[in-house]
């Protein structure tokens, strides 16, 4: 039985990134773009650069790690891991979520996975936070995942520049039920299909038109756009209004408007539409922070967004917070926070 007087509160949160960065100068000679454009339009001055160590799973399990370290929460109290990471990770057919359950000792646990590219954080918290209010057996809940699409990007690839900003890393979370801290309110998610078909990968996919046995694979390791004009002009018509659809729905279901916030978590997009959404919203520049240091490290971006947040003292305790994502396909996603105590 779904329950509406059920609360559900962050206990606390992890990330990984790995220590390597690549600064926009030598961004200019991987790209082939130059450095201004590189800083201010596209907005990097570095971002976050893998090793070979630095897999999707891998990465996921050391932020699950560093989650739980932070919330003081002993693995064998989760009851459930939501794996919201990359479907391009170790190895395919397989459920990340239960090899993170494994390396963690969640021996107690159930696990699944669930992705939805760069929009997966605010969906991953709305899906944990309805089967805790419906399932009086779930009170504790792991969200954690990897993101590596950024190893898909082909840099040579002229249509692909606005997938150069992708960068390697994993969040995690951990919630409880009728925790009296940091509640989640409500999540609102849309959908623009007219981008289903435009960012694919070719390989490993039953479409893949190699035979098992074939070496000609030039070119299928990498993300491709097979009609890059269309796309450009859906995704300057159809984003940013989407973007502000979801931020205002979320709050209006969660009993706010949009001038009572008190920070965004958005996810790295370009600077001119950071800054645009923020205006829309009657907000000023400084209840957001630009991830022009660590380039878009997909869903991983809200959390690492509301990590900087509370460290530079813009949110604190009472702080209404909105956590703000797109997705390829394209999905958009927003959630909204009641940070510090709850009312």
């Amino acid at each position: 039985m779904y329950r509406e007087d059920v609360q559900c509160g962050i206990v606390g949160f992890g990330l990984y990134l790995p220590e390597k960065r690549i600064h926009a100068k030598e961004l200019e000679k991987v790209w082939g773009i130059p450095e201004k454009v590189i800083r201010e339009k596209i907005g990097i001055k570095q971002k976050v650069w893998g090793s070979q160590e630095d897999h999707c799973v891998a990465m996921t399990i050391k932020a699950a790690k560093n989650c739980l370290q932070k919330a003081q929460v002993k693995p064998e109290e989760i009851d459930l891991i939501i794996f919201n990471g990359e479907e391009y990770k170790e190895y395919i057919c397989w459920t990340a979520a239960i090899k993170v359950q494994k390396e963690i000792g969640a021996v107690n646990a159930w696990a699944f996975d669930m992705s939805y590219r760069c929009a997966a954080t605010p969906l991953a918290l709305k899906v944990a936070k309805d089967m805790m209010k419906a399932d009086r057996y779930i009170n504790t809940v792991l969200i954690a995942g990897g993101n590596t699409i950024c190893y898909l990007v082909d840099p040579t690839d002229p249509h692909s520049s606005f997938m150069l900003p992708l960068a390697p890393g994993a969040c995690a979370i951990l919630l409880k039920k009728n925790h009296p801290y940091n509640h989640i309110l409500e999540t609102s998610i849309m959908v623009e299909s007219a981008f289903a078909d435009d960012v694919v990968a070719s390989h490993n996919g039953t479409s893949d038109p190699r035979k098992p046995e074939s070496t000609k694979c030039q070119g299928f390791w990498k993300l491709k756009m097979p009609d890059f004009e269309r796309f450009k002009k859906d995704l300057n018509e159809k984003s940013i209004p989407n973007f502000l659809a979801v931020a205002r729905k979320s709050l209006a279901m969660s009993g706010f408007e949009s001038h009572e916030l008190d920070y965004v978590a958005l996810v790295h997009i370009k600077r001119s539409s950071h800054q645009y959404i923020l205006e829309q919203l009657g907000l000023s520049q400084e209840k957001s922070i630009y991830l022009d240091e660590y380039g878009h490290v997909g869903h991983v971006d809200p959390l690492l967004s509301l990590k900087l947040g509370i460290e530079n003292h813009k949110i604190k305790n009472g702080s209404k917070v909105l956590l703000l994502s797109g997705g390829l396909g394209y999905s958009f996603a927003a959630t909204t926070l009641q940070w510090g105590k709850g009312e």
